[in-house]
Order: C-alpha cells, then sequence, then structure tokens
C-alpha cells in the first residue's frame, strides 16, 4: 500500500513537470552577435546583422568567418522580418554583443530604434555600443588584416579601449539614462578606415540625440576621471613645453595609478547653481624624452606644470560638455539629490549650459622609471 502511495505521489509530480515547451534549440536559430543603424537619404532605417559561421574543429566549433546581411524598413521591426527573410534559420538577437549607430542616425532620436530590444526578454539588455563616424554599414564591411570575425574583432577594441579608460564600459540598460532628466549618455565614436577600426574619443548626447560633437582621445581619458570611471590604465600625454627640439620634447606620458574626485554641487538658490570637481592624481612617469628628472626640484617643477595642464584639459572637457548641453557627468543628479526644492522649479536643460562648473587637477609624480 505504501508502495502504491508513493507511486501515486510520483506520478502526481510528473504530470506537474511543465518540461521544455518554449526552449530555443540552437541547430535552428541564427545568432545575431552584431547589429548596426543608418539612415537612408530617404530618411528610412538602413539596418544591418553579422552572423557568425561555425565550423567543427579538433577543439570543438569555432567562428570560421560571418555572414553580412543588410535590408532597409519603415521600423527595427519591419528590418528584422526582411533579414530573417534573407537567413536560413530563426533570427536570434539574444547574444548580441556589438550594437552600432551610423552617424546620421544617432543624431536623431535613437529610442524608437531601441525600443524592440527592451520589450522583448529574450534580447540582451547591455550590449558594447558606439556611433561611427560615417555609416556603420560600412564599418562592418571592412576586410580585416587579421583572421576571425569582425564580431570578435570589434568586441576585442571595446575591450582593449575599456580596460585603457578611453571609453566607459557599458553596465546597464541605456534606457535607464533615456529616461532619467538629470544625466545624458555618452557613447564611443569609431571610425572605420581601409583594413581596420579605431575608436576616435567618444560621442557627446542631449537626452537621446547625438549632438555631432564629440571628446578626442586624450580628452575621452580625462573624462573617464572626471566621471571617476578609471579603469586598469589612464595614459594621458602632457605638453610640458612650447618650443622644443625635437618636437617630441614637448611632450610626456602619463599614467595615473591612483585617482581621487570630489565632485561638489551648490543648489541653494536656483539663479546660482555651481559646480566644482577636485580631482587628486597620482602618477608615473611613462615617457620623458628630456630624460630630465634627477632631482626633487625638477620632479617638483614638472608636477606643478603637469598640474596646470591637466586643469586646462579638464576644464576644456567641461566647457565642451556645457557647449554639447550634455550632463553625462550626472550633475543634475547631485542637484536632485541635495537640492530637490531648486530643482523642482528649473528647467535643467536649458539651465545646465549656464551654470559656473569647473575642475581642479592635482598631479603627484610618485614612479618616474628605473634611471633616475
Amino acid at each position: 500500500m505504501k508502495l502504491y502511495r508513493k507511486l501515486l505521489i510520483i506520478i502526481f509530480c510528473i504530470v506537474l513537470l511543465t518540461g521544455c515547451w518554449d526552449q530555443n534549440l540552437l541547430k535552428d536559430a541564427k545568432l545575431v552577435m552584431t547589429s548596426g543603424f543608418d539612415l537612408t537619404k530617404e530618411g528610412k532605417l538602413l539596418g544591418t546583422i553579422v552572423i557568425p559561421i561555425f565550423t567543427s574543429s579538433e577543439g570543438g566549433a569555432k567562428i570560421a568567418e560571418s555572414q553580412i546581411v543588410s535590408g532597409e524598413g519603415d521600423t527595427t521591426m519591419d528590418i528584422e522580418k526582411q533579414l530573417d527573410l534573407k537567413i536560413s534559420g530563426q533570427f536570434d538577437a539574444s547574444k548580441m554583443i556589438v550594437l552600432l549607430f551610423g552617424e546620421e542616425y544617432a543624431k536623431q532620436d535613437i529610442r524608437p530604434g531601441l525600443d524592440v530590444f527592451y520589450r522583448d526578454p529574450r534580447r540582451t539588455l547591455v550590449s558594447n555600443a558606439a556611433v561611427v563616424k560615417g555609416r556603420a554599414i560600412d564599418l562592418l564591411n571592412i576586410k580585416l588584416n587579421e583572421k576571425g570575425s569582425i564580431s570578435g574583432y570589434l568586441n576585442g577594441l571595446f575591450e582593449g579601449a575599456q580596460a585603457d579608460s578611453i571609453i566607459p564600459r557599458q553596465t546597464r540598460p541605456m534606457y535607464s539614462d533615456f529616461y532619467d532628466p538629470a544625466t545624458d549618455i555618452i557613447l564611443p565614436l569609431i571610425e572605420a578606415k581601409e583594413n581596420e577600426a579605431q575608436f576616435i574619443g567618444l560621442a557627446m548626447f542631449n537626452d537621446a540625440k547625438y549632438t555631432g560633437k564629440n571628446l578626442n582621445i586624450n580628452e575621452s581619458t580625462m573624462y573617464m576621471l572626471l566621471a571617476d570611471m578609471r579603469n586598469k590604465h589612464a595614459e594621458i600625454k602632457v605638453q610640458v613645453h612650447e618650443n622644443e627640439v625635437p618636437e617630441s620634447n614637448n611632450y610626456i606620458y602619463i599614467n595615473v595609478l591612483k585617482s581621487d574626485r570630489k565632485l561638489t554641487v551648490k543648489g541653494q538658490n536656483p539663479d546660482n547653481i555651481s559646480a566644482h570637481i577636485q580631482l587628486n592624481l597620482k602618477v608615473e612617469i611613462l615617457e620623458d624624452p628630456e630624460n630630465n628628472l634627477d632631482s626633487f626640484k625638477k620632479i617638483d617643477d614638472l608636477e606643478k606644470v603637469t598640474t596646470e595642464k591637466l586643469t586646462e584639459v579638464a576644464n576644456a572637457v567641461i566647457k565642451k560638455l556645457q557647449e554639447a548641453n550634455s550632463d553625462s557627468l550626472s550633475i543634475g543628479r547631485r542637484l536632485i539629490a541635495y537640492h530637490h526644492n531648486t530643482w523642482e522649479k528649473i528647467d535643467w536643460t536649458e539651465k545646465y549650459p549656464t551654470i559656473g562648473f569647473d575642475a581642479k587637477v592635482k598631479v603627484e609624480i610618485i614612479k618616474h622609471g628605473i634611471f633616475n
């Protein structure tokens, strides 16, 4: 009798098991690893996807090459329906690692094009996103000098630039910032060469539109420090002289080993809002062509010059952000948190470009090589 009851319980439990009714088999899917969006002259969307082609080997499956497919449409889903008819298998963007926006496309509101990515629970919410100088389709069709897929190549570029504190790491969905009135996104700016791609700075956004203005590579690293997002390395070129011969003697290269950022926002009075950043850097000298650091006085003098020059770079970055009306340093969030009454009385989009905003950088050289 006890055995009979046990069998009934087991059968009942089996009936309750749901099984894999919603499974999505890899053999039936075409994985989209990279997507790019452009705007045509007629105002339609041009979508380009990259699908890896796998081959078997002794070590298992590996990516041998990529299939690149493009299509035009009125919406993102319209494009995907067209692309689905051009590929063998089911369109699957759940493993997408790179998302690119052509320059003209990015200058319009990019939220509608991303709607499908955040509405469908099977889509990846966090991808390496960037603005392409020119068209995304041209970058995705470059002939690489190295073997492998364009998706893997671009993902490697992102990882390297993120480790070098040139571009920010995407840690959460962009939609989180699109609907936050107190901050703006900033995305890497990448350019296609004949056989390669290269990051050339950061593209500044206002709301969900690319402003057409950007920071160069040196300014991008300074932005990362101002945003308190330093990664493994943070190397900056500093012009410490004017008329040295040869020209290379005018510059040094430093690497930031430690950084301490203090951001202060004053906003008790809606008519007198200000922000200040104090950035303390402990650095090492990577390159000094003059090799002129053989005394404490010379090191102190170099610290003073580097402090002055980097303060100028920091304030140039802040000026560019305000001119582009891009609050990617999230000053508005501090205002909401600490001066909410003031926030309720102002239009931040109109106010942000006019606030008093400056930075002060202090440099301390703690390593200068093994020569001296």
